[in-house]
């Protein structure tokens, strides 16, 4: 009879967990403010399905020790039902137990979610969609409680989901100054964001279950197999464990260099930690969010500081399989085998045309900025700033100098590398660099009258050339749709830097001319959507809304069409 009920209760707690997460948004709405004793009913009786649910689930279960050893979480929902009952309703442990109620509720409905989800039957992509979406909402209400920011400041719905989905998708634009708007905890929930949005929500789930000792479904492991472009489960398995030790490995690394770089810069060793672990985990993930309100402006001249974000943002944006492909040769040469350890094609690209791209881009930043924005400025300076920009404009959103009194022509160079962005597999957007290296090898087998393109004495398959280009236009109309749509909502701003900044969303970088505060509900809308779609890929937002897939039995005879 319990085993019945709580199977039934079961396709009942999600869609009362999403309705929670929709409640918690509107508390802090205009119109739900008038109506608090109607808010606070819900919430209770929300809170006593809940609890009804544990206890429920409990009982039902045949070993009761063994099942409040692997649900005691869920236990978590009985704090704010005490809450609720006894807190005197105006007092600072009421306000306190009131956040710590609604963080219950979030956490407890969280999971509660994934049964409700587990109902349907998700293609990857839309697992992937669902997944970000989820932490963003999550990320949204967590930034809503007034623990978050800082006194005499609140946060409004539209912009807690334009900073939720800006940390998310790793991009960094701010209509908020984190410095001064967040308090530690709100900086602490952004910063968890960044980690989770930078490795991928699939892959820190799986890694979180594997560290927790838990099993992992089959069906998951197959999502990250296909996620990871693996060809076996052991395989993915294999790399996500990889990804994640070397993240918070490169991290902490990253954390210390910092720490002894901002050592005489603050009097709290504690303030100088906070502030290099978050910019090491916010340069690795190539998030561009800082506890500084002028970002990394004013280590413009620092050399331990550029070169450690630099190397961050480099080694987050390269790729975990191209970073794996290095640990591979490295372990090959300590082992003094005979044979030689042969780089991925992938790696090959990878490292060419990155390091191709942050020279160019140094050298034309150097060139056009040497008698406006370097003018006057020592050569060492200059390069630095140069390189930096270079390294941070295609992924990362760091700045150490103010992009809005920038050239033209250089605003037009930073969009076009914030445009091809990072490599595959790596914590950056953009369309990503193996794009463009397969569309140059494909331009130049035509004008070398080839049928077959080759890159390193390689085929290209044809899928991945049919990619490439659906890659690259899809993004283009996208951008310049975008574009056009922000000129109308926003007519009385300059169209370049309009432009930059819808690159700067898609690219999922975070660079801003200064306009982002300034935008309209109608422009941050876009923006964030941009952000969210940059951030999954135009390919993955196409697969995930496509229903069924034909394919098709016949062909249609050749017709030729003139080009050019």
């Amino acid at each position: 009879m319990l085993n019945r009920l709580t199977k039934r209760l079961n396709y009942i707690v999600g869609p009362v967990a999403l309705l929670g997460f929709v409640l918690l948004l509107a508390e802090h709405s205009e119109w739900a403010r008038p109506h608090p004793a109607l808010i606070r009913r819900i919430n209770l009786g929300m809170l006593g399905f809940f609890a009804f649910d544990v206890l429920l689930n409990f009982l039902a279960g045949k070993k009761n020790r063994a099942y409040f050893r692997a649900h005691w979480f869920d236990l978590i929902v009985f704090i704010p039902l005490v809450q609720y009952f006894y807190a005197p309703p105006d007092s600072a442990l009421s306000v306190i137990l009131r956040q710590t109620a609604i963080a219950a509720m979030l956490l407890s409905r969280t999971r509660r979610v994934q049964k409700f989800i587990t109902l349907f039957s998700l293609k990857p992509a839309q697992l992937m969609l669902m997944s970000f979406a989820g932490v963003i909402v999550f990320g949204t209400v967590l930034l809503l409680l007034p623990a978050a920011t800082t006194a005499g400041e609140s946060t409004s719905l539209l912009n807690a989901v334009f900073t939720a989905t800006s940390a998310t998708c790793v991009t960094g634009l701010i209509v908020y100054d984190t410095a001064t708007h967040f308090t530690l905890f709100g900086q602490m929930v952004i910063l968890a964001l960044i980690q989770v949005g930078g490795l991928g929500i699939m892959t820190f789930s799986v890694s979180f279950a594997l560290i927790m000792r838990r099993g992992v479904s089959m069906k998951n492991q197959s999502i990250m197999q296909d996620i990871l472009d693996q060809d076996t489960l052991q395989s993915a398995r294999k790399l996500i464990g990889f990804i994640i030790i070397m993240t918070f490995l490169l991290e902490a690394v990253g954390a210390v260099s910092l720490y002894n770089a901002w050592r005489p810069v603050f009097s709290s060793p504690w303030e100088t930690l906070w502030n290099a672990v978050f910019h090491s985990v916010s340069a690795f993930c190539n998030a561009g969010f800082s506890t500084f309100s002028e970002s990394l402006e004013g280590f413009a001249s620092d050399v331990p500081t550029n070169l450690t974000i630099s190397g961050l943002i480099i080694l987050g944006g390269i790729g975990f399989v191209v970073i794996g492909d290095f640990y591979d040769a490295l372990k090959n040469k300590l082992s003094r085998r005979k044979t030689r350890h042969k780089f991925r094609i992938q790696s090959r690209l990878a490292l060419g045309w990155s390091g191709g791209l942050i020279l160019a881009g140094t050298g034309l930043t150097y060139w056009i900025e040497y008698h406006h924005l370097l003018n006057g400025m020592s050569q060492d300076r200059s390069l630095l700033i140069s390189l930096f920009q270079s390294v941070s404009t295609r992924t990362a959103g760091f700045n150490t100098c103010n992009i809005g009194i920038l050239q033209p022509a250089t605003l037009f160079v930073f969009i076009i590398l914030m445009f091809i962005g990072a490599c595959p597999g790596g914590t950056g957007g953009g369309i990503k660099t193996t794009t463009p290296a397969v569309l140059w090898a494909v331009i130049r087998a035509g004008f070398s009258r080839r049928e077959e393109a080759e890159i390193y004495r390689r085929t290209i398959p044809v899928e991945v050339i049919q990619k490439a280009v659906m890659v690259l236009c899809s993004s283009l109309l996208l951008v310049c749709g975008a574009t056009v749509l922000m000129a109308v909502v926003e007519p009385g701003k300059n169209f370049l830097s309009l432009f930059f900044e819808t690159v700067s969303a898609f690219g999922t970088v975070g660079l801003s001319t200064g306009i982002t505060g300034s935008l309209s509900v109608a422009g941050r809308i876009i923006i964030a959507l941009l952000m969210f779609i940059g951030r999954l890929g135009p390919l993955t937002i196409g697969f995930a809304l496509m229903l069924k897939v034909r394919p098709a039995k016949y062909r249609y005879a050749d017709e030729r069409i003139m080009i050019g």
